[in-house]
């Protein structure tokens, strides 16, 4: 058994400090002595193979069905609405696989479900409903920044390290910049401007707080990520 003077308290290991003060410990180690540890029990339930089958199998099945459906009863000049309900049900496939069924930390979920809903709304403003521009003048960048508050949001309530989410934030940040880029360009009218240049603003704030009040912490985290 060793013994820690500082702290005046014996303990049977094999490590060389002491886990309270980090002194170094006297005495030698017991030859025989095995250390146990409790077992650690999970603190969610595990998802069973057979559940993803299920919902894997009821997902094509229906957007089989909508398509056949849509296909038969399909009159000449009719247009089709089967791509509403089957882009419904792949997002709601995504956000069970990626929002529930994965291991992945929250931010991550959130980006990407958040850029599979603004490719699925484009793509049915452009080919489904008409290029109208409701989705890149209201959606996209409406969308961005609410992933971004919601990332900013988590970081907050749940004292989340901030350096661990930086490369979210700067993602969102690069991406709010192609709505805005779309309005200099003259893609999206300046009456419609005010979504993007609040995405984009609010992305660049948020990023800003947190290198002014963090600077040394995320120069470490960005030279680790990008390995400069």
């Amino acid at each position: 058994m060793k013994h820690c003077d500082k702290c005046n308290v014996d303990i049977r290991t094999h490590f060389k400090y002491c886990p309270l003060c980090h002194q170094v410990l006297q005495g030698e180690d017991e030859p025989n002595f095995a250390e146990v540890y409790p077992e650690c029990i999970p603190s969610h339930r595990e998802v069973l193979p057979i559940t993803k089958k299920v919902l894997l199998f009821v997902t094509f099945v229906s957007i089989a069905t909508l398509f056949f459906v849509n296909l038969f009863t399909r009159m000449p000049g009719d247009q089709w609405w089967s791509p509403i309900p089957i882009g419904a049900i792949l997002y709601f496939w995504l956000l069970v696989r990626y929002g529930i069924l994965t291991k992945q930390n929250i931010a991550f979920r959130i980006a990407f479900l958040t850029t599979v809903l603004i490719l699925i709304l484009n793509g049915f403003d452009e080919f489904i409903d008409g290029p109208q521009g409701w989705a890149l003048r209201y959606v996209t960048p409406l969308a961005l920044l609410a992933c971004n508050l919601a990332i900013s949001f988590i970081i907050w309530i749940k004292r989340i390290n901030h350096r661990d989410y930086i490369v979210y934030l700067l993602t969102i940040l690069v991406f709010s910049l192609i709505p805005l880029v779309f309005v200099l360009v003259g893609t999206i009218p300046k009456d419609f401007a005010w979504p993007s240049i609040a995405s984009f603003g609010a992305a660049m704030f948020i990023l800003l707080v947190i290198i002014f009040f963090f600077p040394k912490s995320i120069k470490e985290e960005i030279r680790k990520r990008f390995h400069l």
